[in-house]
């Protein structure tokens, strides 16, 4: 499987692994139909046609149950995955409407006619035929991505070194990249990119750095999320974090290779992408690690870069 792949599904499980104060990255566009109205305006949809913008909303045991009313005992009897076998919904299928209802627990449960098969489905999983399914939704995003990061400058490039860096994917994200691009255009080459984030999504405890040395002094600019996931900023002030680079230069960071293991499903990263004159490094972890990985000097450099910024 190659990378972009790896990416693109990685992304993708965003999703579903949303928790309740982060921002998901994949948003259903505004669509031109109310699929989830009122029962009365969406009944006359019967008889036209809809897509399935994902199929985590496809109730397939559904006619096992007295749940929802059925336009008939045929219909319910085959629009199960028993009677399915080997067919499954897909995201993107189209399908006729050929029935609207309410279920007991007041959801709008539409039924579909994919080739011959009936499929019940929650009303906000389905689409317009011409709107983007989520697959669509997500190459789109990731071709955004991609092009967001053609050219010179390292901090723009998603996943670069195989550092999952979020690059150009929220406000933040693309705020703090854009700076720390423009001063590497003027010629600063002393530049440090330091992302403190999580792994799942944009949350209003997000903040990031930016550090960079000129005319040998240091340089410090701060970047935060609020609480409505708009970033804001700090005036740049002097600060000296010559013992980054000592550390980074006497312990040869670079050169080590082995990463840390992941001992929690989801916790916060930090991030650094830094550039020192001609090289340029990349290395990101969670703040939570086993003891024994403690002593490998990329993890200390994180642990001495978090301290230094608290």
């Amino acid at each position: 499987m190659n990378k972009q792949i790896i990416y693109i599904l990685f992304l993708f499980t965003f999703q579903t692994l949303v928790g309740q104060n982060k921002v998901s990255y994949l948003e259903k566009s505004e669509e031109p139909i109310d699929f989830c109205g009122k029962l009365k305006k969406v009944k006359p949809l019967e008889g036209t046609f809809a897509k399935i913008w994902h199929n985590g909303g496809i109730y397939s045991t559904l006619n096992g149950s007295d749940h929802i009313k059925w336009p008939n005992s045929e219909i319910k009897k085959i629009a199960g995955k028993e009677y399915w076998k080997d067919f499954e919904p897909q995201i993107g299928d189209i399908g006729e409407i050929i029935f609207v209802t309410k279920s007991k627990y007041k959801e709008i449960i539409y039924i579909l006619k994919i080739k011959d098969y009936y499929v019940p489905i929650k009303c906000s999983y389905l689409i317009n035929t011409k709107s983007l399914d989520v697959k669509e939704t997500e190459q789109k995003r990731w071709d955004k991505i991609t092009a967001y990061g053609e050219g010179k400058c390292n901090f723009k490039k998603f996943g670069f070194n195989d550092t999952w860096n979020r690059a150009g994917i929220t406000e933040i994200d693309k705020i703090t990249e854009s700076l720390a691009c423009d001063l590497k255009a003027n010629g600063i080459n002393t530049l440090m990119l330091i992302k403190k984030i999580s792994d799942r999504s944009s949350s209003p405890h997000d903040k990031q750095f930016v550090l960079w040395k000129e005319n040998d002094n240091g340089y410090l600019k701060t970047f935060s999320n609020n609480k409505k996931y708009k970033p804001t900023e700090t005036e740049t002030k002097v600060f000296n974090w010559d013992d980054l680079i000592s550390f980074y230069e006497k312990n040869n960071v670079s050169s080590e290779t082995k990463k840390p293991e992941s001992i929690v499903s989801h916790w916060t990263n930090l991030i650094v992408q830094f550039y020192n004159n001609s090289d340029y490094y990349t290395f990101g972890m969670q703040l939570i690690c086993s003891e024994k990985d403690e002593k490998l000097v990329n993890v200390q450099f994180i642990r001495l870069i978090d301290e230094k910024l608290k």
